[in-house]
């Protein structure tokens, strides 16, 4: 799909979303804000889809009855997901 074909005020939206607005004039400061603004808006998204992946996991392990631990899947998840945003946070200055 095109740039073309999008809807002018769906394109609107995702700019605005992502504070994707015009930039001119902005100090370098000011584009970092922004751009640690929409990484941190980008890790807490994914937090909210490990979460979504969790509750999921645990209901398909015991609706289906299978013979092994939920915590099998769930534990690397949140603890690459804790040591990736924990670098972020420690580095990101």
């Amino acid at each position: 799909m095109s740039a073309d074909t999008t809807h002018p005020s769906l394109r609107t939206l995702i700019r605005r979303g992502l504070h994707l607005e015009s930039i001119e004039g902005l100090s370098e400061e000011e584009l970092g804000i922004r751009r640690r603004r929409r990484v941190e808006t980008l890790i807490g998204v994914c937090w909210g889809l490990i979460v979504l992946k969790t509750f999921a996991v645990v209901w398909v392990v015991h609706h289906y009855a299978m013979p092994f631990s939920p915590m099998w899947v769930i534990a690397p998840t949140v603890t690459m997901a804790f040591v990736a945003t924990s670098a972020y946070y420690w580095l990101r200055d």
